[in-house]
């Protein structure tokens, strides 16, 4: 079953299951929240609208890569592999970044401890922006094959507007990881 599948087929079969693991098992598991919370005949977005946003959207891709695969099917390779392989150790660096970063600053430069200051301006900041900067500069480089500061100005440009536009307008958000920490 398994020997006719080609790159494209196993990219749409993955993100199926990882969506179909995100929105069913990591969330129900880690989250206690609902999608809409209604507390004191007031509506909110619950903790879990997020993640399960994010997870129909790689399921959507997924269905769509796996029904219509490329004209040119190739099969899995090596380089292949390897390149998957780099992309999780870059989102797995910059997620240990974004998690230790803010409480790490934090405690460097104040006493108070990070966990009364993560919901205020610069603190909440810090891991976010750091973190998803590293992360953009280091995938625009990757993809590039070469460093530039360009890269980097784009990760911190756009950390910090994706930042500006999850924690502006909602006044009971915060921004991720700082719930957590």
């Amino acid at each position: 079953m398994f020997k006719h599948l080609t790159g494209d087929k196993w990219l749409g079969l993955t993100a199926v299951i990882a969506a179909l693991l995100l929105i069913f098992v990591w969330v129900p598991l880690d989250i206690d929240t609902g999608l809409v919370e209604k507390v004191r005949r007031q509506i909110r977005l619950g903790d879990s609208l997020g993640p399960v946003t994010a997870g129909v959207v790689i399921l959507l891709g997924g269905i769509l890569t796996w029904m219509r695969p490329s004209a040119d099917p190739q099969s899995l390779s090596v380089d292949n592999l390897k390149w998957m392989a780099t992309l999780a150790v870059t989102i797995t660096v910059s997620f240990v970044v974004m998690r230790f970063a803010g409480p790490m600053v934090t405690s460097l430069l104040t006493d108070t401890p990070y966990r009364a200051l993560r919901a205020t301006p610069p603190w909440n900041y810090i891991g976010y922006i750091a973190g998803g900067a590293l992360l953009v500069a280091t995938l625009i480089s990757l993809a590039r094959r070469k460093v530039s500061l360009s890269a980097a100005l784009v990760g911190i440009i756009a950390s910090l507007v994706f930042a500006l536009l999850y924690d502006l307008p909602f006044d009971d958000l915060q921004l991720p990881p700082n719930g957590d920490v």
